[in-house]
């Protein structure tokens, strides 16, 4: 297998391999523990190390060697951006809701990869079957591909993909938000379910789609761009896999099971199953029986405590306590819950705990489960840094 090791070829190999490994791994836990999102990740990562191959191979001579790894150059489906947005939007589905699975709503999403594939399929087997052998002249590359092989290699057509990948990008994105507010919503301990590393990806592949959107527009103002100059936007699409491959595979939360997203449900207005909570009089009795149950019950001691689980105690669902939190309290779930962990860490430390435990200690008994949630809460409640707050005690 011939292969032309110099700076662009060499470049490109590395997030190559990275992300076809990285891939069969995803497969591999996807298959094992049952999740669709490792698969559909395991997709994502193994579509992107096929696109980079594509320039790779170029620089690595296959376009020259005028044989089958020529043809090869021409007819295997690289060129595969129309799938990754629908790909990337149930990705960000499935991992945000366990439920998630296939359905007949989500077909319209598959329209146009189905027809782009459908297209590889036709072009291979037409030249295959019905024009080959080729000529050999500089036309066919000697030989190598028949009339039909160049049949998306054009710039609307990337142009149109690129389109149809940002408008993906942006309902994942909205969804993203979206998704934000639920957890704020439904958990009081967040840190492992905000998915940071996610948002910052979906920011880091807005500006990748925004580079070969602006290189495939320099291409139609100037009638083409050099391979050379194209290659620097599929370096850039490497640095995406090495940090797509490691944070989607090593960041995966204990939680996850308990996530049950759904942007177009979150979105829609919330109707309770209990009409009456909307007269003061019984949302100041909810809250009432609220409070007390924080003060005599503590739920908010336990780490992992979430609004199904607050609902259930209480003998309601999860719209109406919602409702109670947020209209009678002024504060979502997440908030709510930690500003009553957050009263019971400075009653420790009024006490003096602080001279013979550490401050996350206290924090972790007083039911946060991260020293950055402990930090954020603390100074959100008393707009002063635990360390400040002790200090202020002491002078005091």
């Amino acid at each position: 297998m011939p292969f032309d090791f110099n700076i662009y070829s060499s470049l490109l190999l590395p997030p190559f391999i990275q992300g076809v490994f990285f891939a069969l791994l995803l497969f591999y836990r996807g298959w094992t523990a049952d999740r669709l999102s490792d698969k559909l990740l395991g997709w994502l990562l193994l579509l992107n190390a096929v696109r980079i191959a594509y320039w790779m191979l170029g620089f690595a001579g296959w376009y020259d060697t005028h044989d089958d790894f020529t043809s090869f150059m021409f007819y295997f489906p690289f060129n595969n951006v129309i799938w990754m947005g629908p790909l990337l939007y149930f990705y960000f589905l499935s991992l945000t809701n366990t439920d998630f699975r296939f359905s007949k709503r989500h077909r319209k999403h598959l329209l146009l990869p189905a027809g782009w594939l459908t297209l590889m399929i036709i072009k291979f087997v037409v030249d295959f079957s019905l024009n080959r052998p080729f000529p050999v002249i500089e036309e066919t590359q000697y030989g190598t591909k028949g009339p039909l092989a160049d049949l998306e290699k054009n710039a609307w057509f990337d142009l149109a993909a690129l389109l149809s990948f940002a408008y993906y990008l942006f309902i994942t994105l909205k969804a993203f938000r979206t998704y934000q507010s639920y957890v704020k919503q439904n958990f009081s301990s967040t840190d492992e379910i905000r998915f940071d590393w996610l948002r910052n990806l979906l920011y880091t592949i807005s500006a990748g789609v925004l580079v070969f959107f602006l290189f495939e527009l320099v291409g139609l103002l100037n009638n083409g761009i050099t391979y050379k100059f194209q290659w620097y936007a599929y370096l850039g699409l490497g640095i995406v896999i090495y940090y797509l491959s490691i944070a989607g595979y090593f960041t995966y939360p204990r939680s996850l099971q308990r996530l049950h997203f759904e942007p177009a449900k979150e979105s829609a207005p919330k109707v309770t199953n209990e009409d009456i909570i909307e007269a003061k009089p019984e949302l100041d009795k909810w809250k009432q029986r609220l409070l007390e149950h924080m003060e005599r019950g503590k739920p908010y001691l336990e780490p992992e405590l979430s609004l199904a689980d607050l609902a259930k105690r209480l003998n309601t669902n999860t719209s109406v306590l919602s409702k109670v939190i947020n209209d009678g309290t002024g504060r979502n779930f997440n908030d709510f819950i930690n500003s009553y962990r957050v009263q019971e860490v400075i009653q420790k430390l009024k006490q003096g705990e602080q001279k013979t435990q550490t401050l996350l200690g206290i924090a972790y008994d007083c039911g946060f489960n991260s020293k950055a949630t402990f930090n954020r809460s603390f100074k959100k409640v008393t707009e002063k840094t635990p360390k400040e707050f002790i200090e202020s005690l002491t002078t005091g």
